[in-house]
């Protein structure tokens, strides 16, 4: 069969001058709902297995809680080690992953702050504290 064969039975011209029916490839049609695979599932919610506790040392070591948070993983941070500029820098480090990530960070003490992701709740005893005032 040739391809001007082809193509007249692809189109089916007859002698009856009626038009045909398009039809689809076999292979595309629809052969039910597609597959979608979530990227990360909401449902882990209560499923804290580990908390990480960070000594930074340096303004360095952000990219270590990074690291973590990103991967959905409460932190705690002892900023204790850290010079007055590397303490700041690494505060407004964390505040922007904070926003960036929909966590929470909460001042445990001065030098100590918690820093959770979103699926991560913090029960809240007291008023909360704006984080303006981590500046002291």
């Amino acid at each position: 069969m040739g391809v001007m064969d082809s193509f007249k039975d692809y189109f089916d011209f007859s002698s009856k001058g009626d038009r045909p029916v398009p039809t689809r490839p076999s292979g595309s049609g629809k052969t039910g709902a597609a597959k979608v695979t979530p990227i990360r599932s909401s449902s882990r919610s209560g499923d804290i297995s580990e908390i990480v506790t960070l000594d930074p040392t340096s303004f360095q070591d952000v990219r270590e809680i990074a690291d973590h948070f990103c991967n959905d993983i409460p932190l705690i941070i002892n900023m204790a080690a850290l010079s007055e500029k590397d303490s700041q820098r690494t505060l407004d480090f964390l505040l922007g992953l904070k926003e960036g990530r929909h966590g929470q960070l909460k001042r445990v003490t001065p030098k100590v702050f918690l820093l959770t992701p979103a699926n991560v709740s913090i029960n809240q005893d007291e008023e909360e504290e704006e984080l303006n005032e981590f500046n002291d």
